[in-house]
């Protein structure tokens, strides 16, 4: 029978049966989770570039231009100051007030004001959510001062952001899909009792990841590109069901499985390791 390596794997998972074949009678040692885990570590890749580029943008190109309006703020055994005349009001890219520095004594609250912060040569205060406006006294900070060239040093590590999203993102992925996988298996012993087939459970969960892999892939195309519409979601599960169906009827069909004798019980598969 053909071997079907990763990449060879996902293109015949469109349309040919025989990839489905092979899962059910060559891969009876096997769960699927190695291909699962690869697919996702795969096909993330394009999606955290474009993730990264935006970042190094936001860095690069936004933050500078940003950091600038912003005043350099002193504070020195408590109390604040700021290098732009008082009160200096910060606006967002609506031109609405969204911070303001004053150690003038001018504005002591948010109360009256559409902005969202507001720093005194005291505190800082700013609204967490409309329920709630919180402060931060400055009584216990001896010496600090945050000048545009500290904010950009910070924002220099955010070129790795993207590398620890990526490691952060596709363990969390992989446990999504394989609990989805778990769930359409169960929709897979349905197709069983109709199929008439014997198939083991692992057996059917392991058909099930890669009959996730098409709805996966094109899912992921569409994402890279912003396409997204009303209902993707439930069309996916469809497209996977139906994967799924095609695979346990062409392995039936193929006689991978021979039916069991009336009275025994559903077979077990030879040493099912983690992968």
């Amino acid at each position: 029978m053909t071997k079907y390596p990763f990449f060879k794997k996902i293109i015949h998972s469109f349309y040919n049966k025989d990839v489905y074949i092979h899962a059910g009678k060559v891969e009876l040692n096997r769960i699927g989770f190695r291909y699962l885990l690869l697919l996702l570590a795969v096909f993330w890749i394009p999606e955290i570039i474009k993730v990264h580029v935006s970042i190094l943008k936001f860095i690069n190109v936004e933050l500078p231009v940003f950091v600038e309006k912003l005043p350099v703020v002193e504070i020195h055994d408590g109390v604040a100051s700021f290098d732009k005349p008082s009160p200096y009001i910060l606006k967002d890219e609506n031109g609405k007030d969204a911070v303001i520095f004053d150690d003038s004594g001018e504005y002591t609250s948010l109360e009256n004001t559409e902005a969202q912060m507001l720093v005194t040569d005291s505190k800082l205060i700013y609204i967490k959510d409309k329920f709630e406006t919180r402060e931060y006294d400055f009584s216990k900070i001896s010496n600090f001062s945050l000048t545009h060239e500290k904010i950009l040093s910070w924002a220099s590590w955010g070129n790795f952001l993207s590398i620890f999203l990526y490691l952060f993102i596709v363990p969390c992925m992989f446990l999504y899909r394989a609990v989805q996988a778990l769930l359409y298996s169960l929709v897979g012993l349905i197709f069983q009792a109709i199929l008439k087939t014997n198939f083991s459970y692992q057996a059917v969960y392991r058909l099930t990841i890669l009959a996730i892999t098409p709805a996966f892939v094109i899912n992921k195309l569409l994402g890279y590109f912003d396409i997204d519409f009303t209902g993707w979601s439930f069309l996916c599960m469809a497209i996977s069901l139906g994967y799924l169906f095609f695979g346990m009827k062409a392995t039936r069909d193929a006689n991978v499985v021979q039916p069991a004798e009336p009275g025994t019980t559903m077979p077990v598969e030879n040493n099912p390791g983690m992968f």
